[in-house]
C-alpha cells in the first residue's frame, strides 16, 4: 500500500499456554499521508470485522523510527470505526505539528456492551509525545497549549508529554490543563533557585484533580524538600483547590497506589492528605505546612 515500506506479522495459536494472537507491523515512509494511514488502518479494521480472527488477539502496530500509531483489541467486534480512523489522521498531524519529538498513540477501542479487558485497557487510548532533546519544560507546555489548540476532542486520551533524557512531564486525561495551570508550570519550572524537576497530572487516579510535584536535583534533605515547598506552594495554592503538591527526592511524592503519602513532603492545598503514619511522621516543618494550607477535619 502507498507510503508502505515494509510488514511482517506474528501470530501464535497455541490454545493450551494462552497464547492466540496475530499482529501486523508496518514499516512507514516518511511519504505516509494521513489518507494513506487512514486506508491501512480501515483494511486492518475491515478484516477483523470479518470474523476470521475471533478469539485472537490483535493489534496492528504503524511506526516510523519511534513513532507508533496502534490498535489494539481483543477478538470481539469494535465499535468506534471512525474514531479510530480519525486518531490515526491525528498521528500524522502530531507528527508534522511537533517536529523533531516522538509521537507514539494507541488508539481508543470500543465494544459493542463490553468492557475492556486489562490488556486493553493498559494499551489503548493512550498518547505519549516527548519531545527533542533540545526541549526543557517551558516548552513541555508550549506543546501542550499547542496540541490543547488543534486537537481539543483528543482529551480523553491519557496524555504524557515529556523531553527525551529529562524527568519533567505533565499527565493529563479526560482534560487538557487550564491556561492557568500551565502558567504555573512554567513559573515552577523556570525558578531553579532550589534545582529540581516537575511533573503535573491531571485526573490521576488516586490523587486529587491537580497534582505537582518535584523532585530536588541532587540531594534527598529533607531541608532542600522543605524550602522548596515553602518557596512554592503559595505559587501552587492560586489555583483551585483542592490541590496536592509535592517535593521530595523523587517526583512520585512517596505516593502510594491507593494515593496515601509514606514520606514527606506530602501537602493538599484545601484539602486533606492520607498519610500512613505507621511508616513516617510529618516533621515540625511539614505540621506547619500542613497547618496552612490543609482544611482536615478533626
Amino acid at each position: 500500500m502507498p507510503g508502505v515500506e515494509a510488514a511482517h506479522a506474528d501470530y501464535a495459536n497455541r490454545w493450551s499456554e494462552g497464547a492466540v494472537m496475530f499482529t501486523i507491523h508496518v514499516d512507514a515512509a516518511d511519504s505516509l499521508t494521513a489518507e494513506g494511514l487512514a486506508a491501512i488502518v480501515d483494511t486492518y479494521l475491515q478484516n477483523l470485522s470479518s470474523g476470521r480472527y475471533r478469539d485472537y488477539h490483535t493489534e496492528l502496530d504503524v511506526r516510523r523510527g519511534w513513532n507508533v500509531f496502534a490498535v489494539d483489541s481483543s477478538g470481539r467486534p469494535v465499535t468506534n470505526t471512525t474514531q479510530i480512523l480519525d486518531q490515526a489522521r491525528n498521528w500524522i498531524a502530531l507528527r508534522a505539528m511537533l517536529p523533531g519529538a516522538t509521537v507514539a498513540l494507541r488508539s481508543t477501542v470500543s465494544h459493542p456492551l463490553a468492557h475492556l479487558t486489562p490488556r486493553e485497557t493498559e494499551s489503548s487510548n493512550l498518547a505519549d509525545i516527548d519531545l527533542p532533546e533540545n526541549a526543557h519544560g517551558v516548552g513541555i507546555a508550549t506543546a501542550v497549549s499547542t496540541i490543547a489548540t488543534h486537537f481539543p476532542y483528543l482529551a480523553a486520551l491519557k496524555w504524557t508529554v515529556s523531553a527525551a533524557h529529562a524527568e519533567d512531564r505533565i499527565a493529563f486525561t479526560g482534560r487538557f490543563p487550564t491556561s492557568a495551570e500551565l502558567d504555573l508550570w512554567r513559573r515552577l519550572n523556570s525558578d531553579q533557585t532550589i534545582a529540581h524537576t516537575d511533573s503535573m497530572q491531571i485526573n490521576g487516579p488516586v490523587t486529587p484533580p491537580v497534582w505537582i510535584s518535584e523532585a530536588t536535583a541532587g540531594t534527598d534533605s529533607i531541608d532542600v524538600a522543605l524550602a522548596l515547598a515553602n518557596r512554592h506552594l503559595p505559587l501552587a495554592a492560586t489555583l483551585p483547590a483542592p490541590v496536592l503538591y509535592t517535593a521530595g527526592s523523587q517526583l512520585s511524592g512517596h505516593i502510594g497506589g491507593y494515593g496515601v503519602s509514606r514520606g514527606p513532603v506530602a501537602i493538599t492545598i484545601g484539602g486533606c492528605t492520607r498519610r500512613d503514619l505507621r511508616v513516617y511522621q510529618p516533621t515540625a516543618g511539614e505540621r506547619a505546612l500542613i497547618h496552612r494550607y490543609e482544611n482536615c477535619r478533626q
